[in-house]
């Protein structure tokens, strides 16, 4: 059965949000209302990655984080999708690439949280990026300053949309970027995983972390 959400079709606005979602958790599903509230978007994809060889440990299986996710994330906008792992592709870059091939005409917003755009010089091809498809950053309060400095929002600040035109966001040619704020619990899967290891519990609310929320290895495999 095909899930809800996969559809796509030219003209349509679909976020795009990678990570290993080890566990999915309420922060993930938070920041993908708000995505698709303030970027005025049609569907949110949440690209699980097959794992990051520049973790120490891998994480949870794939089919594991995949049903972890489609059981908490469960809206008819929002499509959890193994694409990497049927694409073979290791890069970000080459997802969005692979995608935008696949899906022509279809307006994809690349969605990160704002301590990833911190560091988002450090991927692989992150100015092609830029250059590809518009980026959404979601920022809870703690990164705000870091993330307006980065060297990516120096880069590209004349591309940067203020935060009252969001919406126009999908519409835009690239490189173009907003930032918006958003209230956060300070809960991330590392912090759950950690929880879970040492038996004290943890709920299952918070927010994205670098390493779960659009991609903070250098942009290999959508995040993780």
């Amino acid at each position: 059965m095909k899930q809800r959400g996969a559809y796509l079709r030219a003209g349509m606005r679909v976020g795009l949000l990678g990570g290993s979602f080890d566990p999915a958790h309420a922060g993930h599903v938070r920041v993908t209302l708000e995505a698709l509230r303030r970027f005025g978007l049609d569907r949110v994809w949440w690209l699980v990655s097959p794992g990051n060889p520049l973790k120490p440990r891998g994480p949870a299986p794939l089919e594991q984080r995949m049903a972890g996710a489609r059981a908490i994330m469960q809206h008819p906008k929002v499509h959890v999708s193994d694409f990497e792992a049927q694409a073979g592709t290791r890069y970000t870059a080459d997802t969005v690439l692979r995608l935008r091939k696949i899906h022509p005409g279809v307006r994809f917003v690349w969605l990160m949280g704002a301590d990833n755009l911190v560091q988002f010089s450090q991927w692989d091809n992150w100015q092609q990026i830029m250059r590809s498809v518009p980026v959404g950053v979601l920022a809870r309060p703690g990164d705000r300053i870091s993330a307006r400095t980065s060297v990516a929002a120096r880069v590209f600040r004349h591309a940067r949309l203020p935060a009252q035109a969001s919406r126009l966001l999908p519409n835009a040619q690239a490189p173009a970027w907003c930032f918006v704020n958003m209230p956060m619990v300070d809960l991330s899967s590392s912090a759950i995983r950690a929880a879970r290891h040492s038996g004290t519990g943890a709920q299952s609310a918070g927010t994205h972390e670098n390493s779960t929320c659009g991609t903070a290895n250098g942009g290999v495999n959508s995040g993780t």
